[in-house]
């Protein structure tokens, strides 16, 4: 959706139309390419730590690279503080219908304790931090506490998620 907003007609060629085209927005197409598998590497790096995967496992893969280990390094040294414990979900999905369409949200990780508070983290690699006003007008900040309003129940022990329990954090992996 944000792609969408963003440019009309690069959400038809890319989604609709299935094109490569248009290329990414930077001079080094190669080095975006790598950045975002560096990006991937952490994402799947956290969900195998809240999987429960031994955290020396997880320090010989993050030395194969060194930015994966410096982030690696900055989330163990100056992790989320105060999430809650009784749920912890990593990539996670929930979706809920809207006017005739199904909005699913992929949450990097989703921390609550049922009847009182949730929160969503929502992990950043990006080689810059981003505005709190830049955040607050993404999709991404407005539509993932919805679903989870919308469609966490389930998560919630059968309880419906009031709007005022949900938090969105981003964490920076260059800015912890």
């Amino acid at each position: 959706l944000q792609d969408y907003v963003d440019c009309a007609r690069r959400f038809q060629l890319r989604y609709l139309e299935h094109c490569r085209w248009p290329a990414p927005e930077t001079a080094d197409a190669l080095e975006f390419e790598r950045r975002a598998q560096q990006g991937y590497a952490f994402h799947r790096l956290l969900r195998q730590f809240y999987s429960g995967v031994p955290v020396q496992s997880l320090e010989a893969a993050a030395a194969a690279d060194p930015d994966l280990a410096r982030w690696w390094a900055s989330y163990r040294d100056a992790p989320p503080q105060s999430l809650p414990a009784e749920v912890c979900e990593a990539e996670i999905t929930l979706s809920v219908a809207l006017v005739g369409y199904r909005l699913e949200a992929r949450y990097d990780l989703l921390a609550g304790k049922p009847g009182e508070r949730w929160v969503i983290v929502d992990w950043k690699t990006g080689q810059r931090r981003s505005s709190h006003t830049w955040l607050r007008q993404r999709l991404q900040t407005r539509l993932y506490p919805f679903v989870l309003v919308q469609a966490g129940t389930t998560l919630n022990g059968g309880i419906p998620i009031e709007s005022q329990q949900v938090e969105m954090w981003y964490w920076f992996a260059e800015f912890p």
